[in-house]
């Protein structure tokens, strides 16, 4: 009686052994749950207005240098203390795995809304700093405002002290541009490269769906 209990609870416990190891191969073939996203993609991708910019190269920078290819978009100047460099670094970390994985890997654009003290090659060194494609552009004040009024980005400078120094707040928003030269999505912080990787091979994906 205590043997064929004994065996019994062996093959009980052997029958559990193996539906747990099937119910983890089952998950790991479904691959991940979805997560939540953390971005936010339009329905319809917004237009924006004519423009005209300088990049880096001391070259135009237009609504047409959006058409395409995928482009991340990023605000901000390059005497930024943390929320810019920050910024910028995960974005190079973003590429950097889009690029290991296979498939499009977006441009990613610095605005500068500082012109006054981010001239093309200030840009160009900060810039390739994190990423030697990187670009950078900036321009006329009221070009910049054409751009960032069309994106909803603000900004604001500070009063210059007695050095001439002077603060920038500005959106730390990162947004989509796509093939198109539309705005297809936005990022507010917090984000990661992970999360930017992984949701931008998603809206790739129904991207070339909507549009096959």
């Amino acid at each position: 009686m205590r043997l064929r209990l004994i065996t019994t609870a062996a093959a009980v416990g052997l029958l559990a052994a193996l539906v747990a190891a099937a119910g983890v191969w089952m998950w790991r073939d479904q691959g991940p749950a979805p997560s939540e996203p953390v971005g936010t993609v339009f329905p319809t991708a917004r237009a924006l207005p004519a423009f005209e910019l300088e990049n880096h190269h001391g070259e135009p920078w237009t609504r047409a240098s959006l058409q395409g290819d995928w482009q991340f978009l990023f605000f901000g100047f390059t005497n930024c203390p943390d929320v810019c460099p920050m910024t910028l670094a995960t974005l190079a970390g973003a590429v950097e795995r889009l690029d290991a994985g296979g498939g499009p890997v977006p441009e990613v654009v610095f605005v500068s809304v500082d012109p006054g003290r981010d001239d093309p090659e200030t840009l160009r060194r900060y810039v390739e700093h994190f990423n030697d494609a990187f670009m950078g552009v900036t321009g006329e004040r009221e070009a910049i405002d054409r751009l960032t009024g069309s994106l909803g980005i603000s900004y604001s400078l500070g009063q210059p002290d007695e050095n001439g120094d002077y603060p920038v707040d500005h959106s730390a928003a990162i947004l989509l541009i796509n093939p198109e030269g539309d705005w297809q999505a936005l990022w507010q912080p917090p984000h990661g490269r992970e999360i930017l990787a992984e949701e931008f091979r998603r809206i790739v994906r129904r991207y070339n769906e909507a549009n096959q």
